[in-house]
């Protein structure tokens, strides 16, 4: 694991007595650390997890049974998979709109979250033709973003950056969504459409 959050991550375990019992956390050094354990566990009632309270990067999560010893992963969680349980909570950030002089070239934020709440201030009649032009603002291949829409009559546009299903335009209505999908670049492509 990766991060600059001290405690942000820890492994876990039900031990043998019932008792759950914790590794030492990463150290927030912002450097790789190996996260793990060794114990005996409760056979009645196996129970195994990390523990993440704060940003961290993973690399593929494995538990090991018996006495082989673990070897870290070689590429990020995102990249290799992984199942995850629980509530997954996504960052809702809001987006309002570009300066007059680029009224296409729509910016999200990036490290804000995946759900993006569109404020039309108003003014509905817009369209969305780039987003996230700009070098430093893309997003990581394969990051779903999903804009939300409260009020009807936005276009996204389909394009050269915008790749959509069927090449065909999205209109939003009254609470109506779109899930794109980064590709890497400052292209997208619809994953799926609410509308």
């Amino acid at each position: 694991a990766r991060s600059s959050v001290p405690g942000s991550i820890s492994a876990a375990m039900r031990y043998e007595s019932g008792n759950i019992i914790a590794s030492a956390s990463h150290s927030g050094s912002g450097d790789w650390e190996f996260i793990g354990m060794s114990a005996l566990y409760d056979k009645s009632a196996p129970y195994f997890y990390f523990s993440i309270t704060g940003d961290v990067q993973l690399t593929a999560p494995t538990f090991i049974y018996g006495k082989s010893p673990a070897i870290p992963g070689a590429s990020l969680m995102s990249s290799s998979g992984a199942r995850m349980s629980g509530t997954l909570t996504m960052g809702v950030t809001t987006v309002y709109p570009p300066p007059d002089a680029t009224p296409y070239y729509w910016v999200i934020p990036k490290n804000s979250g995946n759900i993006f709440l569109i404020d039309t201030q108003g003014n509905p009649s817009r369209t969305i033709i780039r987003l996230n032009h700009r070098t430093a603002d893309r997003f990581a291949r394969g990051t779903l973003a999903t804009l939300m829409f409260e009020e009807g009559g936005t276009r996204v546009k389909h394009n050269a950056y915008i790749k959509l299903k069927n090449n065909a335009d999205f209109v939003s209505g009254p609470n109506t969504s779109i899930t794109l999908m980064a590709g890497g670049s400052a292209s997208w492509v619809e994953v799926s459409r609410n509308e």
